[in-house]
């Protein structure tokens, strides 16, 4: 008796314990649960996004009528590995003689197209829908009073009560059960309630989440307004495609969606509403424009990372700048910025102790640089991150037992463009205060391999003498310079200027014939500081490209 109630309290103790946790937010494991707590939040948790490509595409028909209709949902198939993915268009279109027929930048989005029917009663006005991986963005309502009436009308998605009144045809979209969605109906309060007999049809998208991402070949499924011949070229390849959201970002995010009202007032509330609607979007920055340098008065400048692109296209930049545009202050007119990188170039020099290790040189030098690509992805590649020097170095020296010291000396850089031949004119900032070495005269040729000049660059072409290159005078002048180990010869002694307290290097009508490598010049900065700060738009990375590791083993 005593072991049955001991096995009973015992059990008791674990389902109290199951049921309390899953009475808050924060400790919530059932997906039923926290969308219900999101409810409360007003906090629509994140479903499927179809991933969606850009195509021009053209129709060649065997007449010649003066426009061709390219309907909604019109499909198109996409082979991604051994997985063949329906597209389709979300909006009509309509080409023209004039224009060779061609639809330019028409958007694809991923997903088999459904559509479900309800028969309203007086019990409820909210339906659930039978698909868990239901793009929401997608859905579409359509009202007929009776099943024997074919007259439909058309009904929009609200999702707040602004504007909305007793006769507003809309409908409403919340979680249910399994992860799923449902359709909720007006009460004549807000929003216009169905009668009994009405038939709902509701048309949405079954995507298929990220797989169909990175498809770039698109063939018609069928003939367009009678007429076979159709090709589609692609402009942006598929992207943006994503699972329903994890819990843990529900959790995340459902307090900071409250606190937004659908309202972008603050820095974070323009991240967040971004972020929840546009799955690429891994980080991103919101300022002022009155922080930008020159001024920007009246502007909100965002500047985003994404992980389908390097820099987003023209067309996802306008997609995040009309959903944000109407939840911002009359008066305030959101921009969007590319990223700039800010990298560093780093120089470790490791001595390791041979007798603790059956690794050689190159094993310890492919040790360090692992560890290094690992701290660059843990601690820096986003907005607002510090570069700290001796953190780095304790992860060097963390990364092998038998690693007994390392050094380590690090650059900024920043890439130039410039056109060849034209006269170049900007203004490089590294917003970090750079270090002045003690000026380096043409007498003093041999001084050059113990000089640390606060600006330095990749070689280039100019007035046709190869091995050009940038460099600071050590008093705020910067020069284009040839310089070896034992000499240096200045080819102009002023064009431009370095302003050491703030980062900033101006370059004036600089004319570059000719660039080393590549089609970009590097421009390095030598930092006041160990540790290095990315401040607006930067973006602090260190690339393997820019990593030197030099190994030396000792016995001890």
């Amino acid at each position: 008796l005593l072991d049955v109630l001991s096995y009973n309290t015992y059990y008791n103790n674990m389902y109290l314990n199951h049921v309390a946790s899953e009475m808050f937010l924060d400790s919530a494991q059932v997906r039923d649960s926290v969308y219900s707590h999101a409810k409360k939040l007003n906090y629509l948790p994140t479903s499927y996004r179809s991933s969606v490509a850009y195509a021009n595409v053209q129709i060649t028909p065997d007449d010649s009528p003066h426009s061709i209709d390219i309907p909604r949902l019109t499909k198109f198939t996409s082979t991604v590995g051994d997985n063949t993915y329906t597209f389709s268009t979300n909006t009509a279109h309509t080409v023209y003689s004039n224009n060779s027929y061609l639809a330019a930048n028409i958007a694809l989005y991923e997903g088999e197209i459904v559509t479900e029917f309800y028969e309203t009663n007086s019990t409820s006005n909210t339906f659930f829908i039978n698909n868990y991986d239901v793009d929401t963005t997608s859905i579409t309502v359509k009202v007929r009073t009776s099943n024997t009436d074919t007259t439909n009308s058309e009904w929009t998605r609200a999702n707040t009560l602004f504007d909305i009144t007793g006769t507003s045809n809309v409908f409403f979209v919340q979680a249910a059960a399994n992860g799923s969605y449902e359709l909720v109906f007006g009460n004549d309060t807000f929003g216009r309630k169905l009668t009994d007999g009405n038939i709902v049809e509701a048309t949405y998208r079954v995507a298929s989440g990220s797989e169909p991402d990175g498809a770039n070949s698109f063939t018609s499924a069928g003939a367009i307004s009678g007429y076979s011949t159709v090709a589609a070229t692609v402009v942006e390849r598929a992207s943006g495609g994503k699972e329903y959201q994890s819990l843990d970002d529900i959790k995340f995010a459902a307090p900071r969606a409250l606190t937004t009202q659908e309202r972008a007032v603050t820095s974070n509330d323009y991240k967040t509403m971004v972020q929840n609607e546009f799955g690429d979007i891994t980080d991103m920055i919101v300022y002022g424009g009155d922080e930008a340098d020159p001024p920007q008065f009246g502007k909100v400048i965002m500047v985003a990372s994404s992980n389908t692109y390097d820099t987003l296209p023209e067309f996802r930049k306008q997609q995040i700048i009309d959903f944000i545009n109407p939840k911002s202050p009359l008066t305030i007119e959101p921009v969007m910025q590319d990223p700039t990188f800010l990298r560093i170039e780093v120089k470790s020099n490791v001595t390791y102790n041979m007798n603790e290790t059956t690794s050689n040189e190159s094993g310890i030098q492919a040790t360090v640089e692992s560890a290094i690509s690992t701290f660059n992805t843990d601690n820096l590649s986003k907005f607002n991150k510090t570069f700290r020097q001796s953190k780095l170095i304790e992860k060097i020296n963390e990364s092998d037992e038998a690693i007994l010291s390392n050094s380590l000396t690090t650059r900024m850089i920043k890439e130039i463009n410039p056109t060849l031949n034209e006269g170049y004119t900007n203004t490089v900032s590294f917003y970090n205060s750079l270090k002045p070495d003690n000026p380096v005269t043409v007498a003093q040729g041999a001084s050059l391999p113990y000089s640390e000049p606060a600006i330095e660059s990749g070689l280039f072409t100019f007035d046709s003498t190869t091995g050009a290159s940038f460099r600071d005078d050590g008093d705020g002048a910067l020069q284009i310079v040839v310089a070896n180990s034992s000499a240096l010869t200045i080819l102009n002694s002023n064009v431009g200027t370095v302003d050491y307290a703030s980062g900033n290097v101006t370059i004036s009508n600089v004319t570059v014939n000719a660039i080393a490598t590549g089609t970009t010049i590097k421009i390095y900065g030598r930092s006041e500081e160990a540790d290095i700060v990315g401040k607006l738009n930067d973006l602090i990375e260190i690339k393997t490209d820019d990593t030197t590791v030099t190994v030396k083993g000792t016995r001890e």
